[in-house]
């Protein structure tokens, strides 16, 4: 074993030297596992591990009421190494719930009456708790063994999230999720709602305001299932374009939140429309796109 490392050291160092590209990945991927679970885990305002954070169910959690009995690992209630259902490596049991997405019969509102794009994407997974219809402890794997539930305490049980968490299955009265973002929506917005004082502008491209989804907007789709893509991945607006699910500095006031808007002072925010005027621009004060 003492001469062992020396050797790996000189091997990886020629290595180094001949393929320097391919070096500096390891070398950036090593120290990424290294302090990566250091940086998520860390006891900082706002990660999981601090107290109150409702995202973590685990019984070792302080501060919050909804937790396990006995279930000490905190990501398994949402993601699994292994036999995963869902990206990314998801591992709550999904809905199986219709939605309703659509705007009284008349009414112009931000989800057109076609199409009628399901909640997808990383919108899905938060409604697989935030609906109500699932056990709030409903996992794929549980350590080998297979759709388990956990057992929940503060009177949940076996049984689905209660409480004003729960948003239900009626999307209508929500901002729409799993649409893409494009061109074409911002100017078909435009058009539809010429009196309306703030309209879209483009945010910054990708991860984490623009996320990934299966919907794809086309102008004049009539298809009352949405415009879908199964085969490619388009970007637009889920849940997690405007909530982080693992930061929440303030528990309760923050509402996991995305900070985007620093010039508003320090936590807890006093308004959020830092965060909307990312997308949302008021075109009565300068030019709209």
């Amino acid at each position: 074993m003492i001469i062992r490392y020396p050797l790996y050291a000189i091997r990886y160092t020629l290595y180094a030297l001949r393929y320097p590209l391919p070096a500096i990945r390891y070398t950036l991927l090593i120290v990424l596992l290294i302090f990566l679970p250091a940086i998520v885990f860390s006891q900082g305002p706002g990660n999981l591990t601090a107290p109150g954070n409702k995202h973590n169910l685990s019984s070792t959690q302080t501060g919050t009421t909804i937790r396990a009995v006995s279930e000490t690992r905190i990501c398994i209630f949402c993601h699994t190494p292994h036999s995963a259902i869902e990206v990314p490596l998801w591992n709550h049991t999904l809905s199986s719930a219709q939605y309703t997405v659509s705007v009284p019969p008349g009414v112009t509102g931000t989800q057109l009456t076609y199409p009628l794009n399901p909640p997808d994407g990383d919108s899905k997974l938060c409604l697989s708790c935030h609906d109500g219809t699932v056990p709030l402890g409903a996992v794929h794997n549980l350590g080998g063994v297979y759709d388990a539930i956990i057992q929940m305490g503060a009177g949940i049980g076996l049984g689905p999230l209660t409480g004003p968490s729960v948003i239900g299955t009626d999307l209508s009265g929500h901002h729409l999720v799993s649409i893409e973002y494009n061109s074409s929506l911002a100017i078909d917005k435009a058009g539809q709602c010429p009196s309306v004082t703030w309209k879209l502008k483009n945010p910054p491209p990708g991860p984490p305001y623009l996320q990934r989804t299966r919907s794809q907007y086309v102008p004049g789709c009539s298809t009352p299932g949405g415009c879908r893509d199964q085969n490619n991945w388009h970007y637009g607006v889920q849940c997690t374009s405007c909530h982080d699910p693992h930061y929440d500095p303030t528990p309760g006031q923050t509402k996991f939140l995305r900070n985007v808007a620093p010039s508003q002072g320090n936590w807890p925010w006093n308004n959020y429309s830092g965060l909307c005027c990312t997308c949302h621009v008021r075109c009565d004060t300068g030019a709209c796109p």
